[in-house]
């Protein structure tokens, strides 16, 4: 999967697309975010500047079914 894919993806699951930041910046905002660091992806929820939900992936795609799965069940 793809950033594109997860686009869609997201929208046909009705999930808002503030729920999300897919840039690779980071951002202290409540949402969850995907950063590449280094060689590794990771998914991280931020909320008042904490992460949590913190993981890492091998591969952009797996990293993005991770946080679609994750925002699946958020909505």
């Amino acid at each position: 999967m793809n950033k594109e894919e997860f686009i869609k993806a997201a929208k046909k699951k009705h999930i808002p697309l503030f729920y999300f930041n897919l840039n690779e910046t980071g951002r202290d905002d409540e949402r969850f975010n995907l950063v590449r660091e280094g060689e590794k992806w990771n998914v991280y929820y931020s909320e008042r500047g904490v992460k949590t939900t913190n993981k890492y992936f091998d591969s952009e795609s797996e990293a993005l079914e991770y946080m679609l799965s994750e925002l699946s069940d958020e909505v």
